[in-house]
């Protein structure tokens, strides 16, 4: 293999690297890897032992075995040549292509329009966003009711959600009576109090890999135009780093609702 191979994946972007340390699935890690050949070295067949050695220097640790077991179950997505040496080559077809275009082609940042007076239309867009979520998820939104439940309900269950809020014009004892059944359907999401609701302000959501920032509150989104912005983590790491930390000393002091 040639070693100016080995060094593209080495000096790859800190970011291009995130992004194939996030894929778990060997068989998109493969096609990945030989996306990657293709464009910055023109090489466009590697074997199973070439695409581990390639994906390790860039960070990245899988065997041989797994990927020779996963492109092995890969049919037309990629195409099969025995070299030389008897070890089989593969080759990315268009329908593999289009697989890990999808995955690598995310942006790092985005901006969601949201017009006024369109409440659902706003909230099949917040669906899209929120079901897309994965790991702790951490919100912080000043105004809270009965609808922000219907909000956390779009991001997927085997999240931890972590939900901090500080004011509600809402009846208290059905507001608590909804809260309390959310709770014991989804015991996963915990809801508090600032201690000091004059200092909460902004409304965000925070991942380990992702900003959102929301120019309105989940509880009444498409009342009026706003925004939603989409910040990955490679964008913007020390500001996320600084956020979840902010959040995390509020949540400290918070009080349980």
């Amino acid at each position: 293999m040639k070693k100016s191979l080995l060094n593209t994946f080495s000096s790859l972007e800190q970011h291009q690297k995130e992004q194939l340390a996030d894929i778990e699935s060997p068989l998109l890690l493969s096609f990945a890897a030989l996306k990657l050949a293709k464009e910055a070295c023109g090489i466009e067949e590697l074997t199973s032992e070439h695409i581990a050695a390639c994906l390790e220097c860039a960070g990245v640790a899988v065997s041989k075995r797994s990927i020779k077991n996963a492109l092995a179950r890969a049919y037309n997505r990629v195409s099969r040549k025995l070299n030389a040496d008897g070890e089989t080559s593969f080759k990315l077809m268009i329908k593999g292509q289009r697989e890990i275009d999808a995955l690598l082609g995310k942006k790092l940042m985005s901006v969601v329009y949201i017009k006024s007076n369109e409440p659902r239309t706003a909230r099949m867009k917040l669906s899209d966003i929120l079901s897309s979520l994965r790991g702790e998820v951490r919100i912080c939104d000043p105004y809270y009711g009965i609808r922000t439940l219907d909000s956390l309900d779009l991001v997927p269950r085997a999240c931890e959600i972590r939900f901090i809020t500080c004011k509600t014009n809402e009846t208290g004892r059905r507001l608590q009576g909804a809260i309390n059944d959310f709770k014991r359907e989804r015991p996963q999401v915990s809801f508090r109090q600032v201690a000091r609701p004059n200092e909460l302000h902004d409304r965000y959501i925070l991942t380990n890999q992702l900003l959102l920032i929301l120019g309105h509150g989940l509880k009444d989104i498409g009342g009026k135009e706003s925004f939603i912005i989409s910040l990955d983590k490679n964008l913007v790491p020390d500001l996320l780093k600084k956020l979840i930390s902010a959040f995390n000393e509020k949540w400290r002091q918070g009080n349980p609702l």
